[in-house]
């Protein structure tokens, strides 16, 4: 992997102690990693690995500042209705 250096006021320096990780370095790489990930710029997988977590850890990241790490699309919705209404009619046939 290719790096790059970024300078940047020591004013940063208070609000990054506060993030989670156990150096600079690992706590502004994940807290990228989620900016990228909420802005929806890369996907859950390649903002764990940009973050140097797995898969579960970053979810986990994101469960406990209440980030949703999954959507619900108008699509899952149609299907999740579909399959009420089948569900409905097939229990209501069977009362019959």
């Amino acid at each position: 992997m290719d790096y790059f250096q970024v300078n940047l006021p020591k004013e940063f320096l208070s609000a990054i102690n506060e993030l989670e990780g156990n150096t600079v370095e690992a706590k502004i790489k994940l807290s990228l990693a989620i900016g990228l990930f909420v802005g929806k710029q890369v996907t859950l997988a390649k903002a764990a690995e940009l973050s140097g977590k797995s898969l579960g850890e970053f979810i986990d990241v994101l469960r406990s500042k209440a980030i949703p790490w999954m959507e619900y699309t108008e699509e899952h919705i149609k299907d999740d209705w579909d399959t009420v209404q089948k569900l409905s009619n097939e229990n209501r046939d069977r009362n019959e």
